[in-house]
């Protein structure tokens, strides 16, 4: 794949890798993107007390021109409002990029990313609580018998990811028992059972959905994640 000198440019000179504390109110958290297609984008902006933007950051799972798009796309938000920033267009980054036809669905995930914070952003102002995990009625049931089965050293479930890439992704919940393997871990409690996942594995994490099946050989999870769906332009070999 053989990228423009303008996104070369913006990926080869990064200064706006990073992120803010999640749970300062003053910070807008986004990650949106297709883990299947290989592309996943999280931007965390901050904001002052006028909802104005003082600096915006981001973490990408993706190829160089998604890199580069949220480059680009946090450089813009600097000391804007939410109206100005809700106004910045894809194609605008897809057209300073110069990006491909094949290579403007990164500059569409930066806009959605956009989007997606100044929403949380939003959400924490009016103390709106927002979930990256979601889990059935049926599913927090049965795993809280489970994990009250194996007894009270089990401090809840773990949300493993097995292999990534354009592959896709595979889940699967592991129990934890030794409190060592989750002091550096982030959780989610959902009507009192703990998730546990690793921080590195957060843009994969979001969007996930918990579900439970039943047959004649037991009980088994289903987890899937709303943002894994087929991308259009998987034959673009993202690298």
């Amino acid at each position: 794949m053989k990228y423009s000198e303008k996104t070369l440019n913006y990926y080869n000179s990064l200064k706006r890798v990073g992120g803010f504390d999640e749970n300062n109110k003053s910070v807008g958290t986004g990650i949106v993107g297709s883990p299947l297609c290989g592309d996943v984008m999280k931007i965390q902006i901050l904001f002052d007390k006028d909802d104005k933007i003082i600096e915006a950051k981001h973490k990408v799972f993706g190829c160089v021109s998604a890199i580069a798009s949220m480059e680009l796309a946090c450089k813009k938000l600097n000391g804007l409002t939410i109206e100005q920033a809700q106004k910045i267009e894809n194609l605008e980054v897809a057209e300073e990029l110069e990006l491909s036809d094949i290579k403007k669905h990164c500059s569409v995930l930066a806009k959605e990313a956009i989007t997606a914070a100044v929403e949380d952003y939003l959400l924490k102002k009016n103390n709106i609580g927002k979930k990256m995990i979601t889990v059935s009625e049926y599913a927090i049931k049965k795993l809280k018998e489970l994990i009250t089965s194996k007894g009270k050293e089990c401090k809840g479930v773990s949300v493993v990811i097995n292999n990534a890439g354009c592959a896709g992704i595979n889940y699967t919940l592991a129990y934890e028992i030794e409190e060592k393997n989750i002091v550096d871990k982030k959780f989610e409690n959902i009507d009192g059972v703990f998730f546990f996942y690793n921080e590195d594995d957060e843009i994969l994490i979001n969007g996930i959905e918990i579900n439970v099946v039943e047959n004649s050989l037991g009980v088994g999870f289903v987890v899937t994640n709303k943002n894994q769906f087929s991308c259009e332009n998987c034959t673009c070999k993202c690298a």
